[in-house]
């Protein structure tokens, strides 16, 4: 049966064998001393019934200090069952350090960046299998839950990285940048996985999710680069060298490793959530195509606003026209010329500061005007006043369309005019046949091979 000793005493046998006849005297031999119990009330397992006089070779006895030893409390506590000692058992001493920094009360109702890192300091000197002992323990006392929300961005991931050297976290890899204007680097997730304590798995996603955040920001600003690269291009081949932008593309296959959950499903929306999309390369891919056709002498498509001046005098005239359109591009033109009036039809040449030559036809027919020149644009203009007149202008090569104000003022000597106005560019019939040409070479594709020749 187990003995039970108190502190200082000695163990006694008990002999419950049936009494046979009067006690022997006791031996002169000193019997061997046993050492005492080292804690009051002391719980020993059971090592046999109590020992006989000896008859032939005397049984290995096993030592008083051998066997897991629990007080009475601990054992009453456990319902009588006797716990064995783990090598992952996290010791009470590195515990009672990490429940002091993350507790809350009226003294200290706070935890402090100072308590996070104190607390992440503790847990680094822990052996992997006590390091995942101890988070567990921690989240099922509520302190990890206490230990994460407390973190800012470079401690949760100090925290996590810290756990994937621990062994209980994996990583998705992700790419290196690529490209001169610095495309950044598709970065490296942590996995989930529904083993690992609920709270931790919070900070896994929210760590996945502002990295992914962090990641459409910079393809943002590479996307501007690129825009500004686009703008500084001199000449189609400097254009051609960009290459094609690239495509901001997060997967998030990879993000959990093990066998699926509900949450790990709710952890996959969240994310998908929280980084949003990427910007779109719509407005790239126009500025390539504007830049494009005013490298190749073409007006790109959008719209435009102008404001001209002209002063005439006799057969002489000159105008200086200012245009600015919705991609922020400015232009100043200025312009001379000769014209040639008989009655109600005025023929005129003009010659702009860029040597690009000119010619037009106006008819004034008192409250209407029409105009059209060499580059087929058509003019009406219609007076609602002695120095005033709206027009709408249109060019159906150019697939440009506009209208304004103008009026023009008589100072005998010198006559000036002055006009408004707005115009828009749409695509050419040949841009539209180009759109849904398969064979249509872009200014980024590889020019083609030359095919077998014949002879």
């Amino acid at each position: 049966m187990s003995r039970i000793d108190s502190t200082g005493s000695t163990p006694v046998s008990i002999d419950t064998s049936p009494d046979t006849g009067p006690t022997p005297a006791p031996s002169r031999t000193k019997a061997p001393h046993t050492p005492a119990s080292t804690a009051r009330n002391e719980v020993r397992a059971y090592d046999g019934p109590p020992a006989r006089t000896p008859q032939g070779p005397a049984p290995k006895s096993t030592p008083a200090a051998s066997g897991p030893t629990v007080s009475a409390g601990e054992l009453a506590a456990s319902g009588g069952r006797v716990r064995q000692a783990s090598s992952s058992e996290v010791p009470e001493q590195v515990y009672d350090a990490i429940r002091s920094n993350l507790k809350r009360d009226f003294q200290d109702w706070a935890v402090t960046d100072c308590d996070v890192k104190a607390v992440h300091t503790v847990l680094g000197t822990l052996q992997p299998g006590v390091y995942r002992a101890a988070l567990e323990r921690m989240e099922r006392d509520g302190l990890l839950g206490t230990y994460t929300k407390e973190m800012d961005a470079s401690a949760r991931h100090a925290f996590l990285e810290q756990a994937e050297s621990k062994g209980l976290l994996q990583r998705k890899k992700g790419d290196a940048p690529a490209g001169p204007l610095g495309y950044p680097a598709v970065p490296d997730f942590f996995r989930d996985d529904a083993k690992l304590p609920a709270s931790m798995r919070d900070a896994v996603n929210q760590h996945d999710i502002q990295v992914g955040v962090d990641f459409h920001r910079a393809y943002s600003a590479y996307l501007d680069r690129y825009a500004e690269a686009v703008g500084a291009a001199k000449s189609l081949p400097e254009l051609q060298a960009l290459g094609l932008p690239k495509e901001a593309r997060l997967e998030d296959s990879g993000l959990h490793t093990g066998q699926k959950d509900r949450a790990s499903e709710g952890y996959l929306k969240a994310w998908r959530q929280g980084i949003g999309q990427p910007e779109s390369l719509n407005r790239t891919y126009q500025l390539i195509r504007a830049k494009q056709l005013t490298l190749e002498g073409e007006r790109p498509t959008g719209i435009q606003v102008h404001g001209k001046a002209e002063f005439s005098h006799e057969a002489l005239n000159a105008s200086r026209e200012l245009q600015l359109d919705t991609r922020g591009r400015v232009e100043l033109k200025d312009a001379v010329g000769l014209a040639v009036k008989a009655g109600p039809l005025e023929v005129e040449e003009t010659l702009d500061s860029a040597g690009k030559a000119k010619q037009g036809a106006k008819v004034n027919l008192g409250f209407i005007k029409l105009s059209t020149n060499s580059e087929g644009d058509v003019k009406v203009g219609l007076g609602v006043g002695k120095a005033a007149e709206v027009y709408v202008e249109l060019n159906p090569a150019k697939a440009e369309f506009g209208g304004g104000v103008s009026s023009e003022l008589d100072l005998k000597v010198l006559k000036l005019a002055v006009e408004t106005g707005f115009n828009m560019k749409g695509l050419t019939s040949d841009r539209v046949k180009e759109s849904f040409d398969k064979n249509h070479q872009g200014i980024f594709d590889s020019p083609p091979k030359p095919g077998p020749t014949t002879k």
